[in-house]
């Protein structure tokens, strides 16, 4: 049996996701019961209501389902022949074949739970529920402001280069590295994007504030749709706002009309790039067509070569440009705690985090350093988790105001799990623990496994928290070990502090500057 999902239409009322669509069952059973047919999502069952005696139907979800479940939810329709045989169907959003246009719902937003809803079309005319924290742009003055920049945008010229880095709120990475190299070299068409209360643009240079445009403006909003190049650490998203629920924004960041050079915001030898969690890094995922990758080794090209089917001219092995100015300082002596976030727990970490495994195991970890060395513990954490550890109990742990660089630069020992931060703290000099004990798991909800291993990890790998307290003393008062320096310089190749040089070469090159 086969059954495809020809059409779709959602409305959100009151508390409740209301999906209806029509269901066309190929060669469907004689013995078909539409009462055995389900929506199923995150392993939640909800009934479909068929209107009289056709294929119509209605499904209703209440959002309080969907407000501690994953950020992209994936319904499937599911029919039980009996308990042990089970068929399932993905939904898509219209008739297959049809031209994807990115289209999305209505928003719907709920202030009290900082949340915001939406269904949408993937990349693949999937049916997505889209569920994370209140963007600006969700808002219809926003709405309004975008759609009006997309088509003012027809009459620019595409001449300017886009560069940012995570969330366009940052100016501390390989983007701001190269921005401030190419406006040194005498380039007027690029521009760096960065919310306006960030407190680098107190100490920048006058020289390089003429080229900065403020996230959120109209010009931004110009910029994005009228760029001939994004240059940035982070996917073409980033460079407007994350997840935007905008079908001219999304019709923008997966069409080919741009160049984009994908600088890295940290190595990305960790989570393997074929694991279901990295599907935008492919070159048949979300990746843009025209891309250009940075990568820090022969073995990392490989890597992205073989798990995510790029080709060696897609790759600049030229070292990520923000080491040149990575520095380790003469008496830093700090604990820094900092796990990768994990997409399944979003959601669960916004509004239950002390029922996450993600903050049990950052309290396991911290609890377990010993007392006379508290005082040396920063907590620094990835910035989608940021928010909510600022509200519990390891607060006390979180700098105000942190810049990433500054923290690493006072860090003796960094404890993290698959965190690319690994890559940052040991150039420096610091030495690192990988923390594994829910690796398996982990690997499982990625769909992937991990590059680092017993064999080629460069620093003690802990799978039990009763490992940590005499690993952090050995760690804390020895330098970096031979064998993990040797194991590390496979990885990342450049330590001559010109990786910056060598990819603006590069970029001259293939004329994207």
């Amino acid at each position: 049996m086969n059954i495809i999902n020809l059409k779709i239409k959602s409305l959100f009322k009151k508390d409740n996701l209301i999906l209806t669509g029509f269901i066309y069952m190929k060669d469907k059973e004689n013995n078909f019961n539409k009462e055995n047919l389900k929506l199923q999502i995150n392993e939640k069952e909800y009934n479909i209501k068929f209107i009289l005696k056709t294929n119509l139907y209605i499904i209703k979800i209440p959002l309080e389902d969907l407000i501690t479940g994953k950020i992209h939810n994936k319904p499937f329709f599911i029919y039980k022949y009996d308990e042990d045989t089970i068929e399932k169907w993905s939904l898509r959003y219209s008739i297959l074949g049809k031209k994807r246009k990115y289209l999305n719902s209505k928003i719907k937003i709920i202030e009290d739970k900082n949340t915001s809803m939406y269904v949408r079309e993937s990349a693949k005319n999937r049916l997505i529920i889209t569920v994370r924290e209140i963007n600006k742009t969700d808002y219809r003055k926003e709405q309004l402001k975008i759609n009006l920049a997309y088509i003012l945008s027809k009459f620019v010229p595409k001449t300017k280069i886009v560069m940012y880095e995570k969330h366009s709120e940052k100016y501390e990475e390989s983007a701001s590295m190269v921005y401030e190299t190419l406006i040194n070299q005498g380039y007027k068409n690029v521009y760096y994007i960065i919310n306006r209360d960030n407190l680098i643009l107190q100490t920048l240079d006058n020289k390089y504030k003429k080229n900065i445009i403020y996230k959120y403006s109209f010009k931004h909003y110009i910029l994005f749709f009228s760029a001939k190049a994004f240059i940035g650490t982070e996917s073409p998203g980033h460079a407007i706002d994350l997840r935007i629920a905008n079908k001219h924004a999304s019709q923008r960041i997966y069409n080919d009309k741009f160049k984009y050079v994908f600088l890295q915001h940290g190595v990305m030898y960790m989570v393997s790039l074929d694991s279901k969690g990295r599907s935008f890094f492919r070159k048949d995922g979300g990746m843009p067509i025209n891309s250009k990758i940075v990568v820090s080794s022969e073995l990392e090209a490989k890597h992205f070569i073989d798990l995510a089917g790029f080709e060696r001219k897609d790759l600049y092995i030229t070292g990520l440009p923000k080491y040149d100015k990575n520095i380790l300082s003469d008496n830093a002596d700090k604990i820094v705690v900092m796990l990768t976030w994990r997409p399944w727990e979003y959601n669960i970490l916004r509004n239950d985090i002390y029922n996450s495994p993600y903050y049990k195991t950052l309290k396991k970890i911290i609890d377990s350093i010993p007392d006379r060395m508290k005082d040396k513990i920063i907590l620094m954490p990835h910035p989608l988790t940021l928010e909510s550890l600022q509200n519990s109990e390891l607060s006390n742990y979180i700098l105000d105001d942190f810049i990433y660089d500054n923290v690493l630069k006072d860090t003796k020992v960094l404890i993290t799990d698959y965190s690319s931060i690994a890559y940052d703290s040991f150039y420096r000099g610091s030495n690192v623990i990988f923390y594994w004990e829910e690796k398996d798991f982990c690997m499982e909800q990625y769909e992937g496994h991990l590059m680092l291993n017993d064999d080629n990890a460069f620093g003690p790998i802990c799978y039990n928290v009763n490992e940590l307290p005499k690993i952090i003393e050995e760690e804390y008062n020895n330098k970096q070990k031979k064998e993990y320096i040797s194991k590390y310089e496979k990885i990342v190749e450049f330590h001559d502090n010109k990786n910056t040089d060598r990819l603006i070469n590069l970029l001259k090159q293939d004329k994207i500057i």
